[in-house]
């Protein structure tokens, strides 16, 4: 679990593999660009990392990107959601089990660490972690060795660990709901990774980068009224909402350039939000290029009184024709 079995120069690992769209570092923002020096600044370091963010953001792509980066990046990358599986079944995922270890073990299963020895465990929605289980994981981090089910030989692992979590895990540890030893254990080296409404000047590289993997037979791209209608929302779900949208966009779309129209009408008018104050021109003209014209739905849109919206038309010189 030290790493000590590779113990290789930095400079042979510092990448330009994080410029690679298949990794999703897609994004030239200060934020991404802090992100992608964190990174290829942690990746050769064989500490444990904790990576932040809201739900949809990029967290396992966080992880993936530090193993590839790093000297484990030829073994594997095992990842693991705390949150999406039963308490019953963690155990056994996390640390394997024996033949008749328990009823319906008819075979030996390798646990998630035994599988990532050599590479990266990725562990998802960590705070979701049982606290018995918890003593589990930080006595494997501790000793390096891991106790399948049904058998009380220990098996050495050597494997780092990448946990994730969107919520503020120190504030779990406060209220009793996460353990202080592992909490310092995993949080050697913190990452966190802003949400989409915060680097909104990646939209257009990211949805395009998307729109290569959702359109393949015909490809697709954005309009100028699109970004403009993309950054109109904040984007709760990140960018996993917008993959969403831009998949339901494409399927509903019948040009192949996304219109204004097509991103309000995959988003739903009653998301939209709008960023800037309701009155900006950039807004304004956003939401008429959005609505194809309609004053009405526009001023809805961004909360404004329709005669406002329409002297705001004619002072920005919108052509309500052309959309």
């Amino acid at each position: 679990m030290d790493g000590s079995t590779h113990d290789v120069p930095f400079d042979s690992y510092v990448p330009d593999i994080l410029e690679r769209p298949s990794l999703g570092m897609i994004g030239r923002s200060a934020a991404m660009t802090e992100l992608r020096r964190t990174i290829t600044q942690f990746a050769p370091l064989p500490a444990p990392v904790l990576v932040t963010g809201e739900t949809g953001s990029g967290k396992e792509l966080v992880a993936r990107a530090l193993h590839d980066a790093s000297p484990r990046a030829k073994g594997p990358f095992v990842a693991l959601n705390a949150g999406a599986l039963p308490v019953t079944l963690i155990a056994s995922e996390l640390f394997g089990y024996e033949r008749g270890a328990f009823t319906g073990a008819t075979n030996r299963h390798r646990g998630a660490f035994e599988q990532a020895h050599g590479g990266t465990l990725f562990l998802d929605e960590i705070a979701e972690l049982p606290l018995d289980l918890q003593a589990w994981l930080l006595r494997v981090l501790e000793t390096g060795e891991v106790r399948p089910l049904g058998t009380e030989r220990p098996r050495r692992v050597d494997v780092r660990i990448v946990a994730a979590t969107n919520v503020e895990l120190d504030r779990a540890v406060a209220r009793g709901r996460f353990r202080t030893d592992l909490y310092w254990r995993l949080a050697v080296l913190t990452v966190h990774v802003a949400p989409l409404r915060d680097r909104r000047d990646d939209l257009g590289d990211l949805a395009a980068h998307l729109l290569t993997g959702i359109a393949i037979e015909e490809p697709r791209r954005l309009g100028s009224d699109a970004l403009q209608a993309l950054a109109l929302h904040d984007w709760p779900g990140n960018v996993r909402e917008l993959r969403t949208v831009l998949l339901r966009a494409v399927a509903k779309s019948v040009s192949t350039t996304l219109s204004a129209a097509d991103i309000v009408c995959a988003v739903g008018p009653r998301l939209i939000s709008v960023p800037k104050p309701a009155n900006h021109p950039d807004a304004i003209h956003a939401a008429i290029l959005a609505t194809r014209g309609n004053i009405s739905a526009a001023a809805r849109m961004i909360g404004l009184p329709r005669s406002t919206v329409r002297d705001a038309i004619a002072r920005l010189g919108v052509d309500r024709t052309a959309h």
